[in-house]
Parts: C-alpha cells; sequence; structure tokens
C-alpha cells in the first residue's frame, strides 16, 4: 500500500480505561500519526510512546462493519483485535512466551469522521475472555484531528 499520494499527518489522542478483577487503570497517550483512506476503509497509524521511548506500532483499520486493531512491541508481543458492534471474535496474541486464545467481546462500537477538516472519534468498549474467564473489561476512546 503506497501512502505517499493520499496520507494526512494527524494527532492522535488515546485514552484507554482497563478494568481486571478489582483494579482500574488508565492510560493516555498523544502521538503524531498518520491516518490514509484507501477505497471505504481507513487506516490510522501511529507509534505508542511510553517513557519517551517509542514501545510499539499501531495500525487501526477501520471499516463499514468492523474495527481492526493491530498492536506489535519491541517486547515480542503482537495482537490484532477485531471489534465488530455486538459481536465476539476470536484472535491469538502472541507473547514471547507462544500464542494465547482470547475473544473479544465488543460491547459497543461508535465511530464519527468528518473529511474537511479530516478529524474523527472511535470509541469503543470491550472485554477480552480467555476459554470462559474474563481477563478484563476496557474502553478506549480515541480522537484523530489533522
Amino acid at each position: 500500500m503506497n501512502l505517499t499520494d493520499n496520507s494526512e499527518s494527524v494527532v492522535v489522542d488515546l485514552t484507554t480505561y482497563i478494568k481486571q478483577d478489582d483494579e482500574s487503570e488508565k492510560f493516555t497517550f498523544r502521538e503524531l500519526g498518520t491516518l490514509v483512506n484507501v477505497g471505504d476503509k481507513t487506516y490510522l497509524r501511529f507509534k505508542e510512546t511510553q517513557k519517551e521511548e517509542k514501545v510499539a506500532s499501531v495500525t487501526i483499520k477501520i471499516s463499514d462493519d468492523h474495527v481492526q486493531l493491530t498492536r506489535q512491541d519491541k517486547m515480542g508481543h503482537h495482537s490484532r483485535l477485531i471489534f465488530a458492534d455486538k459481536e465476539q471474535h476470536d484472535t491469538i496474541y502472541q507473547t514471547p512466551y507462544g500464542p494465547v486464545k482470547l475473544a473479544v467481546n465488543t460491547k459497543d462500537l461508535l465511530y464519527n469522521y468528518q473529511e474537511s477538516p479530516q478529524a474523527g472519534d472511535l470509541d469503543i468498549k470491550y472485554e477480552l475472555m480467555s476459554g470462559n474467564m474474563m481477563i478484563g473489561e476496557y474502553k478506549m476512546e480515541l480522537h484523530f484531528s489533522a
């Protein structure tokens, strides 16, 4: 895929809420990324930074019926999560210790996009399951703007 013709630089604001057992965490990132529209799909790419070091590459592919989030970090973790409103999708989470089977249960998915200036909001609430056990409840709030 050639990103040179129609890619645009955007600022990505991402807040992730994680609830596992009785503990809750919140992570907030502001990153520079690129946005490209290919046909009816939108691709948002950025590098996640923690403690001033780029630790992971993130690609979010948004299409009419689902959102796919791919994240690969320097420690050998690789995940591809598929979110479709009120649906469950199985995935494999690659760790340095081997693959882990997970199920992504999307509770709520909301996407708004405007072309001029390019900006959008993506809100996803989901659960991660391993077998019949819930790993955690998650909420992702993403905003991008040119």
